[in-house]
């Protein structure tokens, strides 16, 4: 019996909805990470985990829009 070789098409797909799953993770972890900073606000290590968050979506970003992350850093900056 064979195995049948996933079509890219199919792979494209459980890649998309893996993707949408971890968004929607990350919005949950962002909501307790929120959380823990109110609880202790002048902690700056929590600022520091979202600057590094922005940084890699923003990387993302830029990689999946074939664009500059400066670009979209301006974006963000109007």
């Amino acid at each position: 019996m064979t195995t049948k070789e996933p079509t890219a098409q199919a792979t494209y797909d459980q890649r998309r909805s893996d993707i949408a799953r971890v968004l929607d993770w990350l919005d949950l972890e962002l909501d307790r990470h929120g959380t823990d900073a109110k609880a202790n606000p002048k902690n700056w290590g929590h600022a520091g985990d979202l600057g590094h968050i922005r940084e890699k979506l923003i990387e993302t970003l830029a990689f999946i829009s074939n664009s500059e992350p400066k670009e979209i850093e301006d974006l963000l900056a109007e």
